[in-house]
């Protein structure tokens, strides 16, 4: 899957090259923690308060983005990109916290905003976005084995994605990105036997993302 990113990236780099200096194209690369929201145990109380069922677990994504310039301080994105997600659960019980593994295809739109130049002509910049995410596979794991999930997992997730942090340009036109994100999703991943068994889990995902864009000059003809 990795590979198919890179060889994605490198064709959209070629289509492009000739393009004109308000778009950037480039990489990004997500480190964060995901786990699931809308799932507590109405049985189990400590201090007045319910326990949550699911724990935090290590997720990493990475994929291609495409960001055009409206005006100086607006910018459109569109970003695809393969993320893990999924939860911890049962967590201290044994010598393996059992999991939820869910990858997926994320196809995210959106619009950033960024301020005049701050520290050594970088930017802050503010994102919000819409995703769609798309069921690659799905499994349960423990300390011995895996179950495939793919026939009671949703197919296909609607999110909300908000980032904040620094655009900092680099040589000629291009830009490090560097941000602290946060992605929820709005249903419920689980389908099939889980569903009808109760299972309710809406996907949650945050962390630090690290891209690059690089910027083309805009050709012109000579006469």
């Amino acid at each position: 899957m990795k590979n198919i990113f890179v060889i994605l990236t490198l064709t959209l780099v070629t289509l492009f090259s000739k393009a004109q200096s308000n778009f950037r194209l480039g990489v990004n690369y997500n480190f964060g923690a995901s786990t699931y929201y809308g799932n507590k145990m109405s049985t189990m109380e400590m201090n007045g308060s319910e326990m949550p069922v699911y724990s935090l677990k290590l997720s990493t994504g990475m994929g291609a983005k495409i960001q055009y310039s409206i005006k100086e301080k607006w910018l459109i994105n569109l970003n695809g990109s393969y993320q893990q997600r999924g939860a911890m659960f049962d967590k201290g019980m044994y010598s393996y916290n059992p999991r939820y593994k869910f990858n997926y295809l994320d196809l995210v739109l959106g619009a950033s905003y960024q301020t005049k130049e701050v520290i050594r002509k970088s930017r802050l910049c503010f994102s919000i976005a819409g995703t769609y995410n798309l069921l690659l596979n799905s499994a349960r794991v423990n300390n011995y084995e895996s179950y495939n999930l793919m026939n009671d997992s949703k197919m296909n997730d609607f999110g909300a994605f908000a980032s904040v942090g620094l655009n900092i340009p680099r040589v000629e036109k291009d830009v490090i990105q560097l941000s602290l994100f946060a992605n929820t999703g709005f249903k419920n991943v689980f389908g099939g036997v889980l569903l009808d068994n109760g299972m309710v889990g809406k996907n949650l995902l945050f962390g630090l993302q690290i891209g690059y864009l690089f910027g083309f000059d805009k050709k012109t003809k000579k006469e």
